[in-house]
């Protein structure tokens, strides 16, 4: 066995030493950086455990330990002068070509036998907890969250039929889903619409004006847009005002909106039409600054799209929760194949859903949010496309690592 020292730069240069001066097969024993600068390295060829143990000097003092190791791999040799530059680099352990292969290797296998794991523990409740297995299918069928679908799954017992526990679940679920108890036409206050870019903000307000109008008159009502990034916007709004026979204002800046809004502080309601952003325009945060501030109690409206996929409306609750949220109004039900998935994210933000849309009718396809409502037509989704489900879910549940 042939122990060597080597005093370097950085590891790369470490590991490139070693390879060139013991050959690919050396075993690193140790390293360390050094105080003066630099990386101290301990690397051995023909690599027996015992001899190594015993050339240290197991269980001896620190000044033997240092003597036989000074006798096996020679006098130190003195820190190079390392440039502040090459000092203070980085290795980005990434860029190793071999390095890089077996990060990507092992992953793939993690995945891979994170897959198999859930696709067993999968089959072993079907068989053991068939009523719990088949339950699961259902709620996740519907497109609810594994997280909530678990937890409304846990709370049923399992000595009852299938129908009576399934319908225990979905009572549960029904309570579960926050709604707002105001009547659409009793809206009363300043509300603004936010949300992502075409989820229908616009003709959300026209339908909300419309109803308010007619239980109180269009004098009672007012519009107001601060979209002035969307060519065409100011024309659509200015429409439905002309249709509706109420009044709209443009609001160039935070000032100008905060001044319309003392100036119609008489009418029962003032509906603000917002620019549609992405949750990750960086634009998002003064458009919600200049909702909030002031102290004019003008209370934010979250507009999603119930047919986008459920990761993408968590990430806008979460980027649109920067100012307190009234609610959300859940539009384009017409185009959605699963529900579940923005009933999931409601339940999980507990964020109060306003009303429903699912049209573009004005004010005919503007609903009251009701829970048992929501349930029953997620379920009747789920109906329409079962065939189809009933093929992917098995697959979807074992990914999802139940």
């Amino acid at each position: 066995m042939k122990i060597k020292r080597f005093v370097v730069a950085d590891m790369r240069q470490a590991i490139r030493e070693v390879r060139d001066a013991l050959g690919p097969d050396a075993v690193i024993l140790s390293n360390q950086r050094l105080t003066t600068g630099g990386i101290e390295i301990v690397a051995a060829i023909d690599y027996d455990e015992a001899l190594v143990h015993q050339a240290f000097g197991v269980g001896m003092t620190g000044a033997a330990t240092e003597a036989k190791v000074t006798e096996i791999a020679g006098p130190p040799r003195p820190a190079p002068e390392l440039p502040k530059k090459a000092a203070s680099k980085t290795i980005a352990w990434e860029q190793e070509p071999a390095l890089a292969g077996m990060k990507s290797e092992i992953s793939t296998l993690r995945h891979m036998l994170e897959t198999q794991l859930s696709s067993l523990a999968w089959s072993d409740m079907m068989r053991r907890r068939p009523m719990r297995a088949a339950l699961m299918r259902d709620l996740m069928g519907m497109g609810f969250g594994k997280d909530l679908a678990t937890e409304l799954v846990d709370a049923c017992p399992d000595d009852l039929p299938f129908d009576r526990v399934r319908y225990q679940a979905l009572a549960r679920l029904a309570k579960r889903l926050p709604t707002a108890e105001l009547p659409i036409e009793d809206t009363q206050g300043a509300l603004a619409l936010v949300g992502p870019t075409g989820v229908g903000k616009t003709t959300t307000i026209a339908k909300i004006a419309a109803r308010i109008a007619k239980a109180h008159g269009p004098d009672q009502v007012a519009l107001i847009t601060v979209d002035t990034f969307r060519i065409g916007a100011q024309d659509q709004l200015s429409t439905y005002a002309h249709l509706l026979g109420v009044p709209m204002f443009v609001a160039e800046d935070a000032d100008e909106l905060q001044a319309l809004l003392k100036r119609l502080s008489n009418r029962r309601c003032v509906l603000i039409d917002t620019a549609g952003m992405s949750q990750r325009d960086v634009r998002l945060g003064e458009q919600l600054a200049a909702l909030s501030q002031g102290g004019t109690g003008v209370r934010v409206v979250l507009v999603l799209s119930a047919a986008q996929q459920t990761a993408s409306t968590d990430e806008a609750v979460r980027a649109f929760s920067r100012i307190p949220l009234y609610g959300c109004v859940l539009t384009k039900l017409d185009e959605v194949v699963r529900l579940g998935g923005a009933l999931t994210v409601a339940v999980k933000h507990d964020l109060p859903i306003v009303a429903i849309s699912d049209g573009q009718r004005v004010p005919e396809d503007l609903h009251q949010a009701r829970g048992h409502q929501l349930v029953s037509r997620a379920v009747g989704l789920a109906k329409q496309s079962g065939a189809e489900k009933d093929r992917t879910l098995v697959g979807e549940v074992a990914h999802s690592g139940i």
